[in-house]
């Protein structure tokens, strides 16, 4: 992702702070996969990585001695009432010490990195040896039913998302152990075309690198008629790659 994205994209989650949390089903369910592989692990010092408006604050801080939320986005940390030290900064440069932390958690966050290798470099840095990180991110073959309704227009929709295998590629670059990894399919349902594209704008995940030129009604249509057609309900779905590392 592009800075200039990553600034759109940090102005249009605080303006969706609200609501993200009510849109966002397929993130609650890709932490409910991260925080079961968590199980009851002491997590000491631990980094919510893109907490957010705070989802997992409470599990998180049940298991730590101290929880520290990072988000880039104000209106989102503004949300979170669980105790914990919030920090406004960006994943690619975090404001920590080196070998500080004991664990690092983020959900659906760090997709939006400009740099995958930086990012993960930057947890090294921060984890204390034998520190870990337990990630949820989201892959490529994320949302292929929506590329395929803005393609019918000649239109990109959805950010470019690095594959299993440069995500691996990124985790062994910086230096860690991969203890675990998993890809899983998840899947959302709407009851329309519509409900889902107000649903991926209000999580984010359209955004497209290529701008926001926009649509005309006939354009929108047809979008709409290419991802819902016929059909009561829509399902979009998303690929998501769940890895445990150890430094």
């Amino acid at each position: 992702m592009s800075v200039a994205l990553k600034q759109q994209t940090q102005s249009h989650f605080s303006k969706a702070a609200c609501r993200y949390q009510h849109h966002a089903r397929v993130q609650a369910s890709a932490s409910e996969v991260l925080l079961a592989h968590l199980a009851l692990r002491p997590l000491g010092l631990c980094l919510d990585l893109g907490a957010g408006p705070g989802v997992n604050s409470a599990a998180l801080a049940a298991q730590s001695d101290t929880l520290l939320a990072l988000d880039l986005s104000p209106s989102m940390l503004a949300q979170i009432h669980t105790p914990s030290v919030k920090l406004c900064a960006d994943m690619d440069a975090l404001p920590l010490h080196g070998n500080s932390l004991d664990t690092v958690f983020s959900n659906f966050a760090m997709q939006w990195s400009s740099d995958l290798n930086i990012a993960l470099a930057e947890l090294y840095r921060v984890l204390k040896p034998k520190g870990r990180a337990y990630l949820a991110i989201v892959a490529a073959g994320s949302l292929g039913e929506v590329k395929t309704a803005f393609a019918s227009i000649g239109r990109a929709a959805i950010n470019h998302f690095a594959s299993f295998e440069d995500i691996l590629g990124s985790a062994h670059n910086a230096g860690f152990q991969v203890n675990w990894q998993q890809e899983l399919s998840l899947f959302d349902t709407y009851a329309s075309a519509k409900e889902a594209l107000k649903s991926l704008s209000a999580i984010g995940a359209n955004s497209a690198e290529q701008g926001h030129r926009a649509l005309s009604k006939g354009e929108y249509a047809q979008i709409l008629q290419c991802l819902g057609g016929d059909n009561s309900e829509v399902a979009l779905s998303y690929n998501v790659v769940f890895l445990e590392l150890i430094k």
